[in-house]
């Protein structure tokens, strides 16, 4: 999964222009000084080829409704945030459950060594 951050712009990113940074698997943008990051969002949306595989993640539900004329999908930011712990948590049960399956040529020789100097 991908995202991109867009926040109104800031004395310390303001531009006539969009700033971007990419933050591993996130985008982190700034609307251009004079746009407000709604109007903003909304030109993004509408730029897409592929709106269907977007999610626009929001709690304004203005936002919401323009992003459905342009055929795309929301879901307000606390049921995402939820949707976050919720997986979060499925992940950290996963990882407990895990076993090694295997031991490492170098791993058995060393478990061989402690148990023989035990003998």
């Amino acid at each position: 999964m991908k995202g991109i951050l867009i926040f109104d712009s800031n004395p310390n990113h303001a531009r006539n222009y969009p700033t971007k940074k990419k933050l591993s698997q996130v985008e982190v943008a700034y609307s251009p000084i004079d746009m407000e990051a709604d109007l903003y969002i909304l030109e993004y949306l509408s730029l897409l080829k592929t709106p269907s595989r977007i999610r626009l993640v929001t709690s304004d539900r203005a936002l919401a409704k323009e992003a459905k004329n342009l055929k795309i999908e929301s879901i307000d930011s606390l049921d995402f945030f939820n949707l976050l712990k919720k997986a979060g948590t499925k992940k950290e049960a996963i990882n407990k459950d895990l076993k090694p399956t295997s031991e490492s040529k170098k791993e058995l020789e060393r478990l061989q060594k402690i148990f023989e100097s035990n003998n």
